[in-house]
């Protein structure tokens, strides 16, 4: 099983994304009061219990954690939606969805994603 790491201070999501600098990782904010988010939360599970690709995985509540929430938008350039799966290779977002489009066949995906090289 992949282990997760819940966000819930600002000095966390920094650490979280100096990290991310190398290798493969995955952000996940999660909805405490939505339906929608409880359904990407179990395929968000089902992905860490089955996972064996090498990524490193955070995950913050946003009802709990909303500065993180506001931060992960403002550094990545990527909208706040939740549920939102955000995955980075290197520091560099390649892959994020939101609602129904958080399955634990997509997150499998782009775990396990070749690296694109340009031509």
């Amino acid at each position: 099983m992949t282990q997760m790491h819940e966000l819930r201070e600002l000095p966390d999501l920094a650490s979280a994304l100096e990290a991310a600098q190398t290798g493969i990782t995955l952000f996940f904010k999660h909805s405490a009061t939505c339906d929608l988010s409880a359904a990407a939360w179990e395929e968000f599970l089902d992905f860490l219990r089955e996972n064996t690709a090498p990524v490193t995985v955070y995950y913050c509540v946003v009802q709990d954690a909303r500065p993180i929430s506001n931060e992960i938008e403002s550094r990545l350039g990527i909208r706040h939606e939740s549920p939102q799966a955000i995955f980075l290779r290197n520091g560099m977002p390649y892959w994020n969805a939101s609602h129904r489009r958080i399955t634990t066949t997509a997150l499998h995906e782009q775990a396990q994603a070749p690296i694109e090289t340009g031509a």
